[in-house]
């Protein structure tokens, strides 16, 4: 297959990168081995003075290497056989006697983003994306980034890249030396040849002024920060950022053969880890319920959202940031004024991190318009409310809505944990009502369930989940019921928690112990930033539709009925004042006198298999149609650890057989809410997991 083209003139190789059948170039092995093949002929061809390399495609140089073929090796021999390979064809890149340039069009991902560095020059169009996204796959840069990273930006600015993930856009990679030039797509012809003229012509100088830090002893002070970074915001589980740090250190302004050894060897251990297996999955996830939707001719783009609390300003900020109109309904101007003032500083946040521009943010901000009277809404295609989880609230806004909205509009509910069904009993236009339902703070948060009632229909789906996808979000379609899948899986957690430290333990002890197993917080942290006056009221929810399996703990009660609402009200589980966040005391006066001791496993065991527990009836009751969409759901709508595959990967690898055991002796010494489900029970019975035993939920 001809993926790559070799032009020869004027004493000029270029070699153009367009990945047949691709939308997008991909650094295949089929690529990679082309590419040897046309630097062999360049070599052996005396004439060529200078060697370019760019892309085909549009928009997009290397969008990096191929997933499929990284998540189809079984052992690290293959791995490193490859690893290998691919080393070789880039050291003969570097190596060429002639200059070698490459042009970044666009998207420059992974394996692209080195095979540029190991060019000469680094030349990028102003719209051009730079990353090294290796990190969030469980692994981190295996072709000689690890190398060629730090002595092209310098230590600290490959650090950043490697570590993290992000991506960068030109402005960004010309200040850190990651780029010789960059100039507009529009210019190409003439500053593309003008730059080219003058390496030919000797004229361009490197500019390396790399940090004093990154001398030898002072970087040791660099590699203590970048390792204190990693510790605060990801868990030593996640091995992949520990290990490229480790690389580098260990390597930094050594011998480069030995780097790219010691490079391949750790990358072929984690590339074929359970890991990298589940992160790798999680990416062909996303990819998946993000295409789950068939694109119409008029896709919706006037919307209103009926209130702007915390979510509801989320919602506004998403949806102005991305659609063509936006309304705000909501009772008080004042509430709707300070909204906007609270909207204008996320927009504030995306001009400091330089996504947005000046002129892109007030653009966005004059797409919104208010009301406090419904005035206004003819043109609206999607209504969304987003109010207090009161049933006859909600119910009395769909009346007024449906006066005033075209009889085609769309109105959903964010509700968290309201019945569908229950909120479109008095719904004139049935077909057209469904739950959306966002995870806060919904500006951040991938992660939106959309729930239709028995009569929505499948063209209200496809056109709210094709707004969703255009939004940046990833929708995943579940069953209705009282809680849906996330909050119906997680609440039990809180609350489990509560029924912990009651008699046992301390809040601290087992914020810890949960946050140290992966969870981004511990559950009373949790708690307090999500509110406890939000919890109680989904609780009471799940109580009434789950009954004694879904009990609400005696210390949450007692918080509501304070008003200690968390972060909100600066206590909660927690005391917040400023940065300092301590124990709430007063919480002493509702534990149990006599608390008996527990062991960091014991908390584990009781928090986690009761969510096991719940997830297992969600499918057992076709809420969800498989284990990954809960794997998913609960990755992205909770943070639950990727690296473990989500909750029900993490059951399997657990063991159904001890689960079930555990939950038996949980119940006996706890009560119901451990009893195990059905379905559960029949997995451990027939010998099978959440991988194998579908056929038992879809009877």
């Amino acid at each position: 297959m001809n993926n790559i083209r070799l032009i020869i003139q004027n004493s000029i190789a270029t070699l153009e990168i367009d990945c047949k059948n691709e939308k997008v170039n991909i650094l295949s092995l089929q690529v990679l081995n082309e590419l040897d093949e046309k630097l062999n002929e360049i070599i052996q061809n005396k004439s060529i003075k200078l060697l370019l390399i760019k892309s085909g495609k549009k928009n997009t140089f290397i969008a990096g290497a191929d997933i499929k073929e990284i998540q189809a090796f079984n052992n690290e021999e293959e791995v490193l056989g490859l690893l290998e390979k691919g080393h070789s064809i880039f050291n003969k890149l570097e190596n060429l006697v002639i200059p070698s340039v490459v042009y970044i069009n666009g998207a420059c991902m992974g394996g692209g983003l080195e095979l540029a560095l190991a060019c000469t020059h680094r030349v990028i169009s102003t719209q051009s994306k730079l990353a090294f996204p290796e990190v969030k796959l469980g692994f981190f840069p295996g072709l000689g980034g690890t190398q060629r990273a730090p002595r092209v930006m310098g230590l600290i600015n490959a650090l950043d890249l490697i570590l993290s993930g992000k991506s960068i856009d030109a402005k960004k990679a010309y200040r850190i030396q990651l780029a010789d030039a960059i100039f507009d797509e529009g210019q190409k012809e003439f500053k593309l040849k003008a730059f080219i003229n003058d390496v030919l012509n000797h004229k361009i100088k490197k500019r390396k002024t790399f940090s004093l830090l990154e001398s030898w002893p002072l970087r040791e002070i660099v590699f203590k920060k970048a390792l204190k970074s990693l510790e605060r915001k990801v868990s030593k589980n996640f091995k992949g950022p520990y290990i490229a740090l480790d690389i580098i250190k260990k390597t930094y302004q050594k011998d480069f053969k030995q780097g790219l050894e010691l490079e391949a060897k750790e990358f072929s251990k984690l590339a074929v880890s359970k890991e990298a297996k589940y992160m790798i999955e999680l990416f062909f996830m996303f990819e998946k319920y993000n295409k789950n939707f068939t694109k119409t001719k008029e896709p919706l783009s006037k919307v209103s959202i009926l209130g702007c609390g915390v979510m509801g300003q989320g919602i506004i900020w998403l949806f102005s940031k991305y659609l063509k109109e936006v309304r705000i309904k909501d009772i008080s101007l004042d509430y709707i004024q300070g909204a906007l003032k609270k909207i204008a500083k996320l927009y504030d946040f995306a001009l400091k991190n330089r996504s947005l521009s000046k002129t892109q943010v007030d653009f966005n901000m004059n797409k919104i318009s208010y009301t406090k009277d419904f005035k206004g809404m003819q043109d609206i295609e999607f209504a969304i409310e987003v109010i207090f989880e009161n049933e006859k609230v909600k119910k009395q806004a769909y009346k007024e809505l449906e006066e005033v909205l075209n009889p085609d509009a769309i109105i959903a509910s964010n509700t968290s944990s309201i019945s569908i069904e229950t909120l479109s009993q008095n719904i004139k236009n049935k077909k057209n009502f469904l739950g959306v339902h966002f995870f806060n703070p919904a500006n951040l948060m991938p992660l939106v369930e959309v729930i239709p009632s028995s009569h929505t229909s499948k063209k209200t789906i496809n056109r709210v989940l094709e707004l969703l996808v255009s939004c940046g979000k990833t929708p995943i379609v579940v069953g209705d019921c009282a809680g849906f899948v996330v909050n119906r899986i997680l609440l039990p957690y809180l609350n489990e928690a509560a029924f912990i430290l009651k008699d046992s333990s301390s809040i601290t002890q087992i914020d810890k112990v949960l946050k140290d197993f992966g969870m981004p917080m511990g559950p009373f942290i949790l708690a307090d930033t999500v509110g406890i006056d939000v919890g109680y009221e989904v609780s009471k929810i799940l109580n009434k539709a789950y009954g004694k399996r879904m009990p609400i703990s005696d210390i949450l009660i007692k918080l509501h009925e304070l008003k200690l609402f968390g972060r909100k009200t600066q206590e909660g589980f927690y005391t917040y004042e400023g940065k300092k966040i301590l124990e709430n005391q007063s919480i002493e006066s509702m534990i149990n006198e006599n608390r008996k001791d527990i062991t960091n496993d014991e908390i584990l065991d009781r928090c986690l298999l009761i969510m096991i527990n719940e997830a297992a009836r969600c499918l057992e009751e076709n809420i969800v149609q498989d284990a990954n969409t809960i794997n998913f759901a609960m990755i992205t709508g909770t943070g639950f650890p990727p690296y473990k595959g989500g909750l029900l990967s993490y059951a399997n690898d657990l063991g159904l057989e001890y689960i079930v055991k555990t939950l038996k002796k949980l119940q006996e010494e706890q009560g119901i809410r451990f009893k195990p489900c059905k379905l559960l029970l029949a997995l451990e019975k027939n010998n099978q997991n959440f991988n194998t035993g579908d056929t038992l939920w879809k009877v």
